[in-house]
């Protein structure tokens, strides 16, 4: 009988369906949530390489913040945005974006979350050029560049003469340089040395930590702000490299 009542009561059933309308609107409460945050907060994103050897390695897992000023305009000061510097990590997008499908791109992010960054079901097929990228920036708009062995030198525009990477940045880090092949010249890309370049406005050069292992502004030439999406502030896995990284 009870049983009977429950189904057939019409308060009972009011209560049901109300029931189910607070879980659903909890549910996509926190979905929401979960894609603002994800969106423009804080955004999750797994190396599939060793580009950035020895900072970062293959499967790791980090936290970019979209919350990330490139102006370099002096005076620039906006509230929650971090202002690119010398040795940020930054995450670079493709050259050319395709159309995006919103759903899609949520039901991506929710799988990639829940699964460490394992699982992207919805991933549309391309090449690495068509996905995100994590570089260093290694000089700002109005920079004159140059590469010996490997290393990059800077003369900015309140500087008289070049300086390395490494005496221009507040966080100190470390590259990767192998040997090249027997026969590499300098015209070749990857070589040890590149020719000196001025950066535009709005221009910043990006290099890889693993000097020989992709592709960076040696072969694409200085990046544009406009592609600069998010700077890598953390490393969640593995646990045993838990915490901030620069």
């Amino acid at each position: 009988m009870p049983a009977k009542w429950h189904k057939y009561s019409y308060s009972a059933q009011r209560q049901e369906r109300r029931t189910t309308l607070i879980v659903l609107l909890f549910v996509a409460f926190f979905a929401v949530l979960f894609w603002m945050v994800h969106s423009f907060i804080f955004s999750m994103y797994a190396l599939r390489s060793d580009t950035m050897l020895p900072s970062l390695t293959d499967r790791d897992l980090v936290i970019a913040t979209p919350l990330y000023n490139t102006q370099s305009a002096p005076g620039v000061s906006l509230p929650l945005l971090a202002t690119a510097t010398r040795g940020d990590l930054v995450v670079i997008g493709p050259p050319r974006r395709d159309e995006r499908n919103l759903a899609l791109d949520f039901l991506n992010a929710g799988a990639a979350f829940l699964t460490l960054q394992r699982i992207r079901p919805f991933e549309r097929p391309g090449s690495l050029v068509s996905k995100p990228l994590i570089r260093r920036i290694v000089a700002l708009p109005g920079d004159r560049v140059y590469i010996e062995d490997g290393i990059l030198h800077v003369k900015t525009p309140e500087s008289g003469h070049f300086l390395t990477e490494f005496e221009l940045v507040s966080e100190a880090y470390d590259i990767r340089i192998d040997s090249l092949p027997e026969g590499w010249n300098d015209t070749l890309p990857f070589s040890d040395f590149g020719r000196e370049t001025v950066l535009g406005k709005d221009e910043y050069f990006v290099l890889c930590d693993n000097r020989l292992e992709a592709s960076d502004s040696r072969i694409w030439g200085p990046v544009p702000a406009s592609r600069i999406r998010a700077k890598v502030f953390f490393r969640y896995w593995p646990l045993s490299g838990f915490g901030p990284v620069h």
